[in-house]
């Protein structure tokens, strides 16, 4: 299949099936032309990946993983001891990440910025300020590696 019929079945765009060959993660076949051919393997392993990604990992480490997850003889125990490494991690993260929340708080509240609590007497919201706009959050900094 070419590369808009994987990416169609995926859900995977394109320009992402690109970036995987280019690091390694898919090797598609190619034509006479140079036109990438991929076949049923590669869609089962497009949804790994990004299985992979979504739990958190990078393409570095991801491209180290695949092989133990096609590999009918895989080695188990070494591939549950890279997730355990990963939970480790991101429960670090998670530790840091609530540190960083209770000091702003703290901050927040030394500063006489606490929230207010506005009841009111209708059926309206009980608080009528609105938050502000939060910056996008850039998971590139929290991958595991």
């Amino acid at each position: 299949m070419r590369v808009g019929e994987l990416a169609a079945q995926t859900g995977v765009s394109v320009r992402s099936l690109r970036y995987y060959e280019e690091k390694g993660l898919l090797a598609p076949e190619r034509t006479s032309a140079g036109h990438r051919v991929y076949c049923a393997e590669d869609e089962t392993r497009v949804l790994q990946i990004q299985e992979l990604f979504e739990a958190g990992f990078c393409s570095s480490v991801i491209q180290e993983l695949l092989p133990a997850l096609v590999d009918p003889n895989r080695n188990d125990q070494a591939l549950a001891a890279s997730l355990a490494a990963a939970r480790i991690r991101l429960e670090s993260e998670k530790q840091a990440i609530d540190a960083e929340l209770e000091a702003l708080e703290q901050l927040s509240a030394r500063l006489g910025l606490a929230p207010h609590m506005h009841v009111r007497s209708d059926d309206g919201p009980h608080d009528s300020t609105r938050r502000p706009q939060t910056a996008p959050f850039d998971h590139r900094d929290r991958r595991l590696r």
